[in-house]
């Protein structure tokens, strides 16, 4: 688009609608809103202010730093890990290469956790968070019960060091003083008992692998992901040794993949566990098991 002066005219409305265009044609999923985000990122407004903003003119150093995100986009490269954060729980959290991106599941996972802490007359609790990743699950536990009577102080763990060091970022971006960080695999390396053990390990298996979005496959680290051959590897792994770690009448937490409950059941119960409770998903998939010692 030129003016009379044949220099490039670029309204927000323009590039809006070029963007979310070209993503279509490379199969990008949602391609207008990943249009919008990558433009109010550059804009350094709100998608909202995109629209209330539509014949605004973009000068060449804003267009072409778009063109750039858009053609890295383009390629399938995941947006978080291209705008550096995501959203999870109400909350934002940074996200670096190399580490899981938080997906919306597992907030029922830490709805559940918080459940159960809310419904318990203990006000006390040493909780232990298995594959902690980008620390979202801590943290916005944390952040919950900030100012109410439980106090609650989190060991998390994960083979990552590059995780451990996305954690860190997110716990000082939120301010939370009650976590600490150890490098470890599942529960090695730990001391301590604990009346809670969260755990969203790797679960993916190696069927399911092979189909993954281009976006997870090519870009998510792999042992982040992949959980074994059914991908219950990790559940068996941390099953082994919990009973060292728990105080009693403690709970178990796990995500799982939408169809590992039975297979699931199976393992805890070979290893003397019981299911107390099952919730689903928003797909209506089972999702989270709330286990305790037979």
């Amino acid at each position: 688009m030129k003016d009379k002066k044949n220099k490039e005219i670029w309204t927000v409305k323009d590039v809006l609608l070029w963007t979310s265009n070209y993503f279509k044609k490379n199969d990008i999923l949602s391609p207008q809103l990943n249009a919008e985000m990558i433009i109010a990122r550059v804009l350094n407004c709100s998608r909202m202010e995109l629209y209330l903003n539509y014949d605004k003119l973009l000068n060449p150093k804003e267009r072409e730093e778009i063109r750039n995100l858009v053609k890295k986009r383009a390629t399938h490269y995941p947006l978080q890990y291209l705008l550096g954060e995501t959203e999870f729980y109400g909350y934002k959290f940074l996200v670096d290469e190399g580490v899981l991106i938080p997906r919306p599941e597992t907030e029922i996972l830490v709805d559940t956790v918080i459940s159960y802490i809310k419904q318990s007359n203990k006000n006390n609790w040493n909780v232990l968070d298995i594959g902690t990743g980008t620390g979202i699950i801590p943290i916005s536990i944390s952040k919950y019960f900030s100012n109410t009577q439980n106090k609650i102080l989190f060991v998390a763990t994960d083979i990552s060091k590059t995780a451990l060091e996305n954690a860190k970022k997110n716990i000082e971006l939120h301010h939370i003083q009650n976590i600490q960080l150890i490098q470890s695999d599942t529960s090695k390396d730990l001391s301590g008992k604990f009346d809670i053990i969260i755990s969203n390990p790797p679960y993916i298996s190696e069927k399911q692998f092979q189909n993954l979005q281009k976006e997870v496959k090519n870009y998510e680290p792999k042992t982040a992901l992949y959980g074994g051959k059914k991908g219950t590897y990790y559940y068996q792994k941390i099953l082994q040794s919990a009973d060292d770690f728990l105080n009693k009448d403690a709970k178990i937490f796990f995500e799982i993949g939408a169809k590992q409950k039975e297979d699931m059941e199976k393992i805890i119960h070979e290893f003397n566990y019981k299911i107390i409770d099952i919730i689903k998903d928003y797909n209506d998939l089972y999702r989270v098991l709330v286990l305790e010692k037979n």
